[in-house]
């Protein structure tokens, strides 16, 4: 099974780093950023994209700034860890870009993702999930909340406030899905504290262990 799982991402892998689906963010990307962690991860944690400073530097989901070491951070304090436990990923694997007119010409400006970006990359989170089977699934952020929620359970939240997901359950018979504020609203826009961010992870580790 293991040899299997590990088979099956080499081959995943490959697909999402050869990916030319949006020709645009195919010409502008530094590199797609595959998932990592357990192959058999029962939580997989669900992130927007990877950032430009961060996971797109190194290739590696939440590495190298502040939101990725938050996440990782969590994880560690809360027992679990990405060789047993968690799987990182991201809803659109190359961070979003586009070229756009100038004084002097065109300009390369980042952008955020947009639906053709996640519906071209939706298959590609099918098949983690499909490959790893997790118990529960983590949506880091409103906007990859609500896309998940519209794709997996038919749910068409016409929400604009995190507030209003934050730490709800949501389950089907694959899975259940429990959307969590991203690490920015903590670190950057204090959409919420980081102490209370910090404090609800915590609770969530709680029922993380019971999945």
């Amino acid at each position: 099974m293991q040899n299997s799982c590990k088979e099956n991402f080499e081959e995943l892998n490959s697909q999402v780093l050869n990916c030319k689906k949006c020709s645009e963010l195919a010409e502008l990307r530094k590199t797609p950023v595959p998932g990592v962690g357990s192959f058999n991860a029962r939580i997989l944690i669900i992130g927007d994209y990877p950032k430009e400073e961060g996971a797109e530097l190194t290739g590696v989901p939440f590495t190298n700034d502040e939101s990725g070491f938050l996440i990782r951070k969590m994880i560690e304090d809360s027992n679990l860890s990405l060789e047993n436990d968690v799987y990182l990923t991201y809803l659109v694997k190359c961070t979003p870009r586009k070229k756009v007119s100038a004084h002097k010409g065109e300009k390369i400006s980042l952008v955020s993702p947009s639906k053709i970006h996640k519906d071209n990359c939706i298959t590609y989170l099918v098949k983690e999930i499909t490959i790893t089977t997790p118990h529960l699934l983590i949506t880091l952020g409103l906007d990859t909340t609500k896309y998940v929620l519209k794709h997996f359970f038919s749910i068409n939240k016409k929400v604009s406030n995190m507030q209003d997901l934050h730490m709800k359950l949501f389950e089907i018979p694959s899975f259940k899905l429990v959307p969590f504020y991203a690490p920015q609203d903590a670190l950057v826009t204090k959409e919420i504290s980081l102490d209370q961010y910090l404090a609800d992870f915590q609770r969530l580790s709680h029922f993380l262990r019971i999945v």
